[in-house]
């Protein structure tokens, strides 16, 4: 191929005279096969200044087409990375929404159970003491002595002694007013003792439940913790088999460069069909979760 058909050869066909800026890879590629066709029919036909000048725009546009093939390559694994970072990023996100309201879930039953437990106690203690108040008399059984003073005050109403009847009477009312005070003081003590007793066992109660709430709180903070250590290892695992696989076709295109081969796809696409899938990043972390934290 001497021409373009209009008498002009290629290398000064107007139609790649600005190749090396606007043409894609495969049109580069076309050209490169059209000049090495034109420099060998010059080099038979004896025109080797032609033939030095198509080997010289060989060169420019193989230069410039590896630098292409470069580009294109470090694009590619720029948005696999950046594919990467995005569906870590998504999978994290997703860990933190299901762990939050995992534990926030948690924290609302805890909270729901210590009032129900809180009412049931005020109830129970509101119905206890009634109790106690019920079952002990509010004045106290008559002392033998009150008994005895009671009936000598009566035997003097009747022997119309009434001003002996009525120190008697004055007695009997202070030793019953003495007499009640230390009932009301002992029934009172009774009662608070009895209370003192329930309420002490309610709070051992309350307290039992609050440290199961937070025995469990530590494990589900555990469960997080663990799971959120195997999501980072798995990220890192992947980043890492991602360069070491890139790192393995550019060297694979630099050899192929040099021996004028063809650019080969990458063998950690072709192994997984794209980064995020690939990478298992999708994943939900209930999944993974299980029963961790239960």
């Amino acid at each position: 191929m001497q021409n373009n058909g209009d008498g002009r050869s290629p290398t000064q066909d107007n139609k790649f005279s600005g190749v090396g800026d606007q043409a894609t890879l495969e049109d580069l590629q076309e050209y490169i096969i059209t000049l090495e066709d034109h420099m060998r029919q010059c080099e038979r036909a004896g025109k080797y200044v032609e033939a030095q000048t198509a080997l010289m725009k060989i060169e420019e546009l193989k230069n410039e087409a590896s630098k292409r093939r470069r580009e294109q390559l470090r694009a590619r694994h720029l948005n696999e990375k950046l594919e990467i970072e995005e569906a870590h990023l998504a999978e994290f996100n997703q860990f933190n929404e299901f762990w939050d309201k995992k534990m926030a879930e948690f924290a609302d039953e805890a909270a729901k159970a210590e009032s129900e437990m809180v009412s049931r106690q005020d109830e129970e203690l509101r119905k206890f003491e009634e109790e106690l108040n019920a079952s002990l008399p509010v004045r106290p059984k008559d002392s033998s002595e009150l008994l005895n003073l009671r009936k000598i005050e009566e035997n003097m109403a009747r022997q119309k002694d009434y001003i002996e009847a009525h120190k008697v009477q004055q007695r009997c009312l202070m030793l019953e007013r003495e007499e009640q005070e230390k009932w009301s003081a002992i029934r009172e003590g009774k009662i608070r003792n009895q209370v003192n007793l329930l309420v002490t066992k309610q709070q051992q109660e309350l307290a039992a439940l609050r440290q199961r709430v937070s025995s469990a709180q530590d494990e589900q903070r555990k469960a997080r913790s663990v799971e959120l250590e195997r999501l980072i290892q798995k990220y890192q695992n992947i980043k890492k088999e991602l360069e070491v696989q890139q790192q393995l076709e550019l060297q694979r295109l630099d050899r192929s460069l040099k021996t004028g081969g063809s650019v080969m796809r990458s063998s950690y696409g072709s192994r997984f069909g794209g980064p995020a899938s690939r990478a298992g990043l999708r994943s939900s972390p209930k999944q993974e979760s299980g029963s961790k934290g239960q």
